[in-house]
């Protein structure tokens, strides 16, 4: 049995961890992460990527406190993504540095395309017809621009994972409780079946929906200290087509339908070189419901709805589907939170990023909770060299059952 002793410990290994590890670091503070899986697997590694400044909340003409939390996030991202500013993320994939907006031929979808053109975040610049990709030559109405980045999850997650290899380990929490110094010792037993006793001034949950059975085996050991705040999920059920390049172009953008995105298309290259599209946004949301052909059929149809340039019964093409579910703060009627939650009951931080894109945010707000005090000298700054570490999950068009 070995012993490490931090100022800080992360228990989980997607995007927001990681930024909170990362900013823990440059703090100069003793952190490290835990993982039990792989490193995004979950909601991360499934996000499409887009660095959205709230254009589609303006799409409601609504601007909800969220969307000016997230307007700030393009550019903080584009200083990490060009190694101005920390995490440096330049090795990371930039898909696109801008994607598309336009809409279906309806009156509702009209409005919705007025309502983004005057979004509080980024402005769409009205692209000419011929200077349109072919994909997009026949759509009716308005096509736009919108500078908004595409990243490549995948690649973004394995540059944090080159970064902080020595403080990630790859393990299952077994227990957590208060130590004779008033902090915590956390019980793990790493993926190699070693046992491993972590000494932490405090733990930041940022582990998604394991944060629930997290916070009740902290509460279960210290019943009348821990303040719990409670969890729902709201599921997607996301759709995938794949194929080569000159049956699936390049597309990354929304189309518009009323004050909401009728489906958000994002693309990706596979292990094997082919294309794939991840088709999110409403389509997503409602397709929930819809057993797994019958939300491939209705992938189907949507993009024959909003793409009349594209032939989605091409003989190269391969459709798939997954489900994700999208660990929240729980909210009256079920409503999306506003922004990234975080909230700390002792020095027991949790931690919902609600959005790939607010990753940084929620890493400051962690990082605004912990006091300035001069930190434990006795800790390791690479606490977990020698222990295994966890890969980066692999993306869903990976794992997906096509046909």
């Amino acid at each position: 049995m070995s012993s490490v002793k931090l100022d800080t410990l992360i228990i989980g290994g997607g995007i927001a961890g990681l930024w909170i590890l990362d900013r823990q670091v440059e703090r100069g503070r003793s952190a490290g992460l835990l993982e039990a899986q792989s490193l995004g697997e979950g909601q991360s590694i499934s996000a499409q990527g887009i660095l959205h400044g709230g254009t589609k909340y303006s799409l409601s003409g609504l601007v909800p406190t969220g969307a000016r939390e997230v307007s700030a996030m393009p550019k903080r991202w584009t200083e990490s993504l060009t190694g101005t500013r920390s995490p440096n993320l330049s090795g990371a994939r930039v898909r696109t540095p801008e994607c598309h907006l336009w809409r279906t031929d309806s009156v509702r979808s009209i409005v919705g395309m007025v309502g983004a053109k005057v979004g509080l975040a980024v402005t769409p610049t009205v692209i000419e017809p011929e200077n349109r990709p072919a994909v997009l030559r026949s759509c009716p109405g308005d096509v736009a621009l919108l500078p908004e980045q595409v990243i490549e999850m995948p690649s973004v997650l394995e540059t944090l994972r080159s970064m902080h290899e020595d403080r990630l380990v790859h393990g299952t929490v077994g227990a957590i409780s208060k130590d004779r110094s008033d902090g915590y010792e956390v019980t793990a037993t790493t993926s190699d079946g070693a046992s491993l006793i972590i000494h932490t001034s405090r733990i930041v949950l940022a582990a998604g929906r394991g944060n629930e059975a997290l916070l009740a085996m902290i509460q279960g050991r210290n019943p009348s200290r821990i303040t719990r705040p409670d969890m729902q999920l709201r599921p997607l059920h996301m759709g995938m087509v794949r194929g080569p390049e000159d049956a699936l172009p390049e597309l990354n953008g929304h189309c518009v339908d009323g004050g909401q995105t009728r489906v958000t298309i994002t693309s990706s290259t596979a292990e094997d070189g082919s294309r794939v599209w991840q088709l999110g946004g409403r389509l997503a949301e409602d397709g929930c419901s819809r057993s797994e052909d019958d939300q491939r059929r209705e992938s189907k149809a949507c993009l024959d709805a909003v793409l009349p340039d594209f032939d989605s019964k091409s003989p190269a093409l391969e459709w798939a589907t997954y489900r994700i579910d999208r660990a929240e703060l729980k909210t009256r009627r079920w409503a999306r939170p506003d922004g990234a939650f975080v909230s700390a009951s002792e020095d027991i931080i949790t931690v919902w990023p609600t959005k790939m894109v607010l990753a940084p945010n929620a890493a400051e707000k962690v990082d605004a909770l912990i006091c300035p005090n001069a930190e434990d000298q006795d800790v390791q700054s690479l606490p977990f060299r020698g222990h295994p570490t966890p890969d980066v999950a692999r993306p869903p068009w990976e794992t997906a059952r096509w046909s």
